[in-house]
């Protein structure tokens, strides 16, 4: 069984002109006691669905200008848009690929990219806070064709299925107005096509609160000291399909946890 706490951090990859950067916003109050230690946390972790697909485009989209609040400064009036594509290369690196359509005054300098959990195609936004990944880093290259080359720096696990990463999105640094946007379409497979959970009623160490929208199961608002263990036994999944409906449950890597009052996704739309 895995502890659980009181409250999340979530942490958002957040890249400089560095890479990407893990950053963690003001913590909540601290954990509560757990009630019961369990080691089998880290091997659902390590179990979670890894891409092989090496070699290949795994989503597409068009970074295009949207709407935004007033930006005073030229990159707004006029930014970066073309095709975009995210591609594994031959080392398992995950790469976003823009092809300006306008190769000739393409330029990266003072533009913040990131790709994001954050939803431009009007579908759910997730439950939870959304990690972003910085794009504008050292690493960056550009092809002979004139595309542009941005490797995710970093790896987690949950890098493995990366479609929760839902769009490319520009702005300034420092700057959380976007004023250009693509929408990824994913051509990975579900790893659990059709998946379903149902709620079968209160267990032990599984008491919170189940939530619906239109029909459908969302939500799972934990009590103090449900663990991960009971929780998937009450909604008839895996240890790890419950991680891979919530990819921040393992950001870093480490010991997934539930956090009391913090609701985890069921759903596998809303991941």
């Amino acid at each position: 069984m895995v502890r659980v706490a009181a409250a999340l951090v979530v942490v958002g990859a957040v890249g400089l002109t560095s890479g990407c950067a893990l950053l963690a916003p003001p913590p909540h109050p601290s954990p509560t006691p757990t009630a019961v230690d369990s080691p089998d946390a880290e091997p659902a972790a390590a179990s979670y669905p890894q891409l092989q697909l090496r070699g290949q485009t795994i989503a597409t989209g068009r970074l295009v200008p949207i709407e935004h609040d007033p930006v005073d400064d030229p990159h707004a009036d006029h930014p970066l848009t073309g095709a975009v594509r995210v591609t594994v290369d031959d080392e398992g690196t995950i790469q976003v690929r823009i092809t300006p359509d306008d190769p000739a005054t393409a330029d990266l300098t003072g533009l913040s990219l990131f790709i994001t959990g954050t939803r431009h195609d009007g579908q759910p936004e997730s439950i939870q806070s959304n990690l972003q990944f910085g794009l504008v880093s050292s690493l960056d290259r550009t092809e002979p064709n004139g595309e542009l080359v941005l490797p995710i720096g970093g790896q987690f696990p949950a890098l493995g299925d990366p479609s929760w990463l839902h769009s490319v999105e520009e702005s300034l640094p420092g700057d959380g107005r976007v004023f250009a946007a693509a929408s990824l379409s994913w051509t990975v497979p579900s790893p659990y096509p059709g998946l379903t959970v149902k709620d079968s009623g209160l267990i032990p160490f599984a008491r919170g609160k189940a939530l619906m929208e239109d029909g459908v199961l969302t939500t799972y608002v934990p009590n103090p000291y449900d663990t991960i263990t009971a929780v998937t036994h009450r909604f008839g999944i895996t240890e790890t399909q419950l991680l891979w409906l919530n990819p921040w449950m393992v950001q870093t890597g480490s010991n997934p946890e539930l956090k009391y009052g913090i609701g985890v996704n069921l759903d596998p739309a809303r991941r």
